[in-house]
């Protein structure tokens, strides 16, 4: 007996709003277990980037290799990397360890919500090159879509869908592109994968800005694959791409955004920072709530 249990590669930010600490505690909300490997260290706040400082490469690469050898994980979440060294020895251990990671969900993060650059151009050259092919979701919001592929930010429901399949013929299973730039009452993502292409629509919480919404997503879909993965292990589901597992793949998207939603709608009238203004956590923890 043993819960899911779910790796994330991912940045510590000092603030606890998104990166390594919105995962873990998405893992926990979601029942799953989490492990780590500490990507860089961010030094944030709701209102600034003070500094980011990237681990040495083989460091990341020794974290990873430990978890792998040891814990039966069911799913791997990959966030910021920072470097493209970085990059390099992450893709490096999923090719060697690929059968021990589960289900690979990758956050392409490259500039914060501050508009800092998370990541050097060498880097996110590197992402697309030689981590997109390894995944089986891809969740980029609308921006690092379109820096991955090099072309303009989309501007309609129809140009996402065109990049989504795009980073798709890239190798990943699945691409979820986050449209929360786009206008509108709705908020709408658009999910590719190989039974086609879902819209899903989702009202757009109104408010202050939050941070770390991508970082909880993706967490939350790597969550969710890892708790079906003993169905998966029962020959009841297969890869993404197979017949049967496309229509989990869209419940377990609509599931984590459902999740963010309720975490930024459950987190409006918190006042974490000394400062007015700035941006504001999700409430990861809304499913202990008593």
């Amino acid at each position: 007996m043993r819960p899911p249990l779910v790796l994330t590669i991912a940045a510590s930010e000092s603030d606890g709003a998104a990166g390594l600490q919105a995962d873990l505690k998405t893992f926990t909300a979601l029942g799953a277990y989490g492990a780590s490997a500490v990507s860089m260290v961010s030094t944030i706040t709701a209102h600034e980037v003070h500094g980011t400082y990237p681990l040495p490469a083989d460091v990341v690469r020794g974290q990873i290799d430990a978890v792998a050898a040891d814990l039966r994980l069911d799913a791997t979440k990959i966030g910021a990397l920072g470097s493209a060294a970085v990059v390099e020895a992450v893709a490096g251990a999923v090719r060697e360890h690929r059968d021990r990671l589960g289900r690979i969900v990758l956050d392409p993060v490259m500039v914060s919500a501050h508009g800092t650059p998370l990541i050097s151009a060498e880097g996110a050259g590197a992402l697309g090159k030689l981590l997109l092919p390894l995944v089986d979701v891809l969740t980029p919001n609308m921006a690092e879509a379109a820096q991955l592929l090099g072309r303009p930010l989309a501007t309609s429901i129809e140009e996402i869908r065109e990049q989504a399949l795009a980073l798709q013929a890239m190798g990943p299973g699945a691409v979820l592109i986050t449209g929360g730039r786009l206008e509108g009452e709705d908020v709408v993502d658009v999910l590719v994968h190989a039974a086609g292409t879902d819209l899903l629509r989702a009202r757009r919480v109104p408010g202050r800005r939050v941070r770390g919404a991508g970082s909880t997503l993706s967490a939350a879909i790597a969550a969710q694959l890892a708790r079906i993965a003993g169905f998966d292990r029962a020959g009841q589901l297969g890869e993404i791409g197979e017949a049967g597992a496309e229509d989990d793949l869209v419940t377990i998207v609509a599931s984590a955004r459902e999740f963010v939603a309720s975490a930024t709608e459950n987190a409006q009238d918190w006042k974490l920072s000394r400062r007015s203004g700035g941006y504001g956590p999700l409430n990861h923890l809304i499913t202990l709530d008593t």
